[in-house]
């Protein structure tokens, strides 16, 4: 009988210790990475609602710091130095915080992030960044905090903040073109592939810079190619009328036509005829 009575308790016992409670998260914790340019990002947050609460009457009172999310302090990292809100910051991991006001919120960025919220002692020295966004209005209103990546462009895009009829968006700044130009340089002193060519033309066009290198580095590209695709000659053409070389980059742009036509691409066919008609003007 005792046997029976410890084998059951022993039993008892390892369930409770397996046993998981798993209740959901009012605040779900979210990750987002995103490349921009040469720059990559992850935001790492928890989202809170609304769950009928007035925003700044019951959850952010104007003038008092916040911890940017729920729970842990929020995050934004990068591994390229970038230009946040009009201050320049230097790549690694920032906690996030803010002070909500009327008209402007005030956006810090912060050396620490091992926070639970809060730090419990704020320290001036670890602030790398400090910024004041003006609110924008939304008349829809968006019932969990949300924080996402807007207008990309290779050089700028929008850290776009979002919560019930608040619209904060963060202007950052990339050092993609210093970046492309040296990657440039430095591959061009190496042995670099008809791929490789072919990108540095597309960017130098792109920029409109060193038209002269893209000419060159395009024509590797085809010659290295043997029998060049429709988009690589028509890439020669834009170089061409970049350069002011219509006469050229005519000539490009119908051999481009020519193959585009062969190929059945008829988005190129369209492209290639509207710079020839461009062209003849």
């Amino acid at each position: 009988m005792k046997k029976t009575l410890f084998l059951l308790s022993g039993l008892m016992i390892g369930l409770a210790t397996t046993a998981q409670v798993k209740t959901p998260q009012l605040s779900p914790a979210a990750e987002i990475e995103q490349t921009v340019g040469l720059t990559e990002f992850e935001v790492e947050y928890a989202r809170p609602s609304l769950r009928g609460r007035d925003l700044h009457k019951e959850i952010l009172p104007y003038g008092e710091a916040w911890r940017f999310g729920a729970n842990k302090n929020s995050t934004l990292s990068f591994n390229t130095a970038i230009n946040f809100g009009g201050v320049d910051v230097k790549p690694g991991k920032y906690a996030m915080y803010a002070v909500p006001g009327e008209g402007e919120w005030k956006i810090t960025l912060y050396n620490e992030t091992s926070n639970w919220g809060l730090p419990r002692k704020w320290e001036d020295s670890k602030v790398v960044a400090e910024v004041k966004v003006p609110v924008q209005k939304n008349e829809k209103s968006v019932e969990t905090f949300t924080i996402s990546f807007a207008n990309l462009n290779i050089n700028h895009f929008d850290l776009v903040v979002e919560w019930e009829h608040t619209v904060l968006p963060i202007k950052v700044k990339l050092p993609t073109k210093e970046l492309t130009i040296a990657s440039i340089k430095k591959g061009m002193k190496g042995k670099p592939t008809e791929r490789e060519f072919y990108d540095a033309a597309s960017y130098y066009v792109s920029e409109n810079i060193e038209l002269d290198d893209a000419l060159i580095y395009v024509n590797k590209a085809i010659e290295m190619n043997g029998d060049a695709p429709f988009y690589y000659i028509h890439k020669k053409a834009n170089i061409l009328k970049a350069l002011g070389k219509n006469k050229e980059a005519i000539d490009a742009a119908k051999l481009s036509l020519e193959k585009s036509k062969k190929a059945g691409n008829n988005d190129y066919v369209r492209m290639n005829e509207a710079l020839i008609k461009e062209l003849s003007k």
